[in-house]
């Protein structure tokens, strides 16, 4: 069974700050089954959820932060649960040190285990910093994988920046997939000044990061491009289609 496609929606964070609703509009018109959220606008989950139904898409998870996490965690879940959102990704996160990388990881399954008491995954977004050997030739992404349970903590590997750091999306994906829950795909314009483009323009295998993901069951993958140099709705619909192809 193929994975459901939804959209990060930051990137279309310009347009969500303009008119959210025309936002989920578009993103329904370009043939997304769902998002994932950035943020929720302040917009409660009821509203939200009957915006969601008018356009026939799905909340696939959300993107938050170490700081909403720590003090908010209560009422992120809530809000997911209804919302029916299942996943649940820390954003972002560095540190100078491997203690501090292990201090995440103690929080992670704190984090990890209440969510998954409540019916939802939590998950580790990564950049390009996490594949670099920091830590006496360990990498941040490997000190998570080896310090977290896979009950509590997964990955959503973006495969993007898997590729900015100099490896290879596809191998890494499938070497560590039992940890890994969903993927962002997203492309690189070329390996000099690795810039974002389009899914299916660039270097990145986009369509067999889309059948690994497919061959392992997982529910959903995100398309994200965080820096669009074209009209924003029309960069999606790009995306999307050459996925679909």
């Amino acid at each position: 069974m193929k994975p459901d496609i939804g959209l990060q929606l930051y990137s279309l964070r310009e347009k969500c700050g303009e008119n959210f609703e025309n936002v989920l509009k578009e993103v329904s018109r370009a043939g997304y089954d769902g998002v994932e959220f950035y943020s929720f606008f302040d917009i409660n989950s009821d509203d939200m959820g009957e915006m969601l139904k008018k356009y026939n898409l799905k909340a696939l998870g959300t993107h938050t932060s170490a700081d909403i996490l720590t003090n908010e965690l209560d009422e992120l879940i809530k809000y997911c649960y209804e919302l029916e959102i299942e996943y649940i990704s820390l954003a972002w996160y560095d540190s100078a040190d491997r203690d501090g990388w292990l201090r995440l990881c103690e929080k992670a399954e704190k984090w990890g285990e209440k969510m998954r008491r409540n019916g939802i995954h939590f998950m580790y977004h990564n950049h390009a910093h996490e594949f670099e050997p920091r830590f006496s030739g360990e990498m941040a992404e490997d000190i998570i994988l080896k310090n977290t349970s896979p009950g509590n903590v997964s990955l959503e590997l973006d495969c993007y920046w898997v590729t900015h750091a100099g490896l290879e999306a596809a191998e890494y994906l499938t070497k560590n997939i039992s940890r890994i829950k969903t993927i962002h795909i997203k492309d690189m314009a070329d390996r000099t000044e690795k810039k974002m483009t389009e899914v299916g323009t660039g270097i990145i295998d986009c369509r067999g990061l889309y059948d690994i993901s497919a061959q392992a069951g997982f529910k959903w993958v995100a398309i994200e491009q965080d820096d669009i140099r074209i009209d924003p709705f029309e960069s999606i619909r790009i995306s999307i289609n050459n996925l679909r192809k």
